[in-house]
């Protein structure tokens, strides 16, 4: 593997860290940096968000959620078996598995399939596909999604 490849891989893997730990933290300006100006992202069951701006209203109002629904507000993710798959010298794929654990333990897990382009000396999220792939029953996300089924028919 030539330097430049390692050099660009654990670039990748520290702006994914990074991502969970803006997000775990509530430093939501930090973790926006991270993506694209065009950056798209498809959560699970929810509508595409194009653009920082729409990427900033879903974190908000998951952070609303996440105070509203739990008596401890505290969200980690962990990340693992992160895949980097280089396209070029300014582009590349990623997959990487993760676990939301709250005060109740595992809450909602899945992976983010990721899209990336470096520009200049930093890389970004170009597109995200967050794929849920389960949740606790009575834990945040469920009760999340429950208050906004409620909404909805309200």
């Amino acid at each position: 593997m030539l330097e430049p490849e390692v050099i660009s891989r654990e670039e990748i893997r520290s702006l994914l860290i990074e991502y969970v730990h803006c997000a775990d933290g509530g430093r939501t300006d930090r973790m926006l940096e991270l993506f694209a100006e065009d950056a798209v992202m498809e959560p699970t069951g929810d509508p595409v968000c194009r653009g920082r701006d729409e990427i900033r209203a879903y974190f908000e109002s998951a952070g609303r959620s996440i105070r509203r629904h739990m008596a401890a507000p505290t969200l980690r993710h962990h990340l693992s078996s992160i895949h980097i798959e280089l396209t070029s010298a300014t582009q590349a794929r990623t997959t990487a598995y993760f676990l939301a654990v709250t005060e109740i333990g595992p809450d909602h897990w899945g992976r983010y399939r990721d899209t990336l382009r470096k520009t200049g000396d930093s890389w970004q999220i170009t597109h995200r596909l967050l794929q849920l792939e389960g949740r606790t029953p009575g834990g945040w996300l469920d009760r999340h999604e429950a208050a906004r089924g409620t909404e909805a028919r309200a």
